[in-house]
C-alpha cells in the first residue's frame, strides 16, 4: 500500500498547475462553515470560535475541544491521550475569557449553530472520549449538535472507498480509513441539509485549483508554518457566476500538500459533494518547519500564544483567504 501511496502522491503534484491569485466567487455570506481532523479539527474549532459572527457551522473529526492545547504540548499530549483528565470547564472559562478580551468573537453566536462531531471507537491518537468532551463544549454554548460516535475507525479520514481498513491504521494510507461511510457527505448534509448525494465521479480534477497563500502573509508564509501554495475546489456553476456557499477544510497532522500533494483533497469526498451542491471548498496547507515537523495546525501554541485567536498568525491568515472569496 506505500508504493499506492508515493504513485498516487507522484500523480497529483503533476496535476497541479503553477499557484494562482486566489479570487472571489458569487458565495453567501451566510453560509461559511468549517471542519477538520486531527490538528485540523483543532483548528477548525479555534476558527469556528475566533469568528463565530461569520461561521455557521463546524463538522470535527478525532479532534479535541477549543482551546485545550492552552498548556502547550503537555496539555495537548494530555488531551489526546487521556481526555477523562480534560478540565472542560476550565476550557469554557478560558474561553469566555478570550471573548471578554475580545481576541474572539462573542460566543453567544455559537448558540443554534450546527455542529457535527465524528470520533471512531478504534481511535489510539485521539483516544474516543475525545469526541465527548467536544460535545459537552459545544453544548455548553447552545450549539445544535449531531454524533457519530459509533463506527470501529481509527484515527483518520473516514471515507466510503479509500484508504486502509476502518480499524487499521492509515499512517501509509494517507490518513484515510475506509468505513464504507460517507464523512464528507454526511458531514456536509448535516452542516446545510438537504443535499444532494453525488456519484463517486460526480468531483472534477480540474475544479480544484492550486492558488498562492504567500500573499496572505505579510512575511514568508513558513514562518507561520504555512505552504506558499493552497488548495480550492471551485465547482463548475461557481466558475460561472452561479450563487455557491463556502466550507473551508483543515487537513489533520502529515496530510499537508507537502507529504501527500492532494490526495486529502481529491479522496476525502469534498470533491463529490461539493460539484453537485455547488460548495467551494477551501482547503489551506500547513508546512513542516522544525518546530512543527509533522505539518500541522497549530492549536498548542508552537507559534505563538495567540494561536486561538483572530489574531493567531494561522487564523488571521485563513480568514483573509475566506475574505478574499467571499468579499474579494
Amino acid at each position: 500500500m506505500r508504493k499506492t501511496l508515493i504513485f498516487l502522491a507522484a500523480f497529483v503534484f503533476v496535476n497541479n498547475a503553477a499557484a494562482q491569485r486566489l479570487q472571489r466567487y458569487n458565495v453567501d455570506p451566510s453560509s461559511i462553515t468549517v471542519s477538520g481532523i486531527s490538528s485540523g479539527a483543532a483548528m477548525a474549532t479555534q476558527f469556528h470560535f475566533s469568528h463565530s459572527t461569520q461561521i455557521v457551522g463546524a463538522g470535527i473529526v478525532a479532534g479535541v475541544p477549543n482551546y485545550c492545547g492552552i498548556g502547550g504540548l503537555a496539555a495537548a499530549n494530555l488531551c489526546m491521550s487521556n481526555p477523562s483528565s480534560v478540565n472542560v470547564n476550565f476550557l469554557i472559562t478560558q474561553t469566555n475569557g478570550l471573548a471578554a478580551s475580545n481576541l474572539i468573537d462573542p460566543v453567544a453566536n455559537i448558540r443554534g449553530d450546527r455542529v457535527f462531531i465524528f470520533h471512531g471507537t478504534q481511535d489510539s491518537t485521539i483516544l474516543p472520549a475525545s469526541g465527548r468532551n467536544v460535545q459537552t463544549m459545544y453544548n455548553h454554548y447552545g450549539a445544535n449538535i449531531l454524533t457519530e460516535f459509533s463506527i470501529p475507525a481509527e484515527h483518520g479520514w473516514p471515507t466510503h472507498n479509500f484508504g486502509a481498513p476502518c480499524s487499521a491504521s492509515s499512517a501509509n494510507n494517507a490518513f484515510m480509513n475506509n468505513c464504507g461511510y460517507r464523512g464528507a457527505f454526511n458531514m456536509l448534509n448535516y452542516l446545510y441539509g438537504g443535499l444532494t448525494s453525488p456519484a463517486d465521479n460526480a468531483g472534477n480534477l480540474g475544479n480544484l485549483l492550486n492558488f498562492d497563500q504567500a500573499e496572505f502573509f505579510a512575511l514568508d508564509p513558513s514562518l507561520s508554518s504555512m505552504s506558499r501554495s493552497g488548495f480550492i475546489y471551485v465547482p463548475t456553476a461557481c466558475q460561472g457566476g452561479g450563487r455557491c456557499r463556502l466550507h473551508i477544510s483543515f487537513h489533520g497532522c502529515m496530510q499537508s500538500s507537502g507529504n501527500i500533494g492532494n490526495i486529502y483533497a481529491t479522496r476525502a469526498g469534498f470533491m463529490e459533494v461539493a460539484e453537485v451542491n455547488n460548495i467551494i471548498v477551501l482547503f489551506p496547507q500547513i508546512s513542516a518547519i522544525a518546530v512543527n515537523p509533522a505539518a500541522c495546525w497549530d492549536w498548542f501554541g508552537y507559534l505563538n500564544t495567540l494561536f486561538a485567536t483572530r489574531q493567531g498568525n494561522q487564523v488571521l491568515a485563513t480568514h483573509r483567504m475566506m475574505t478574499r472569496i467571499v468579499h474579494g
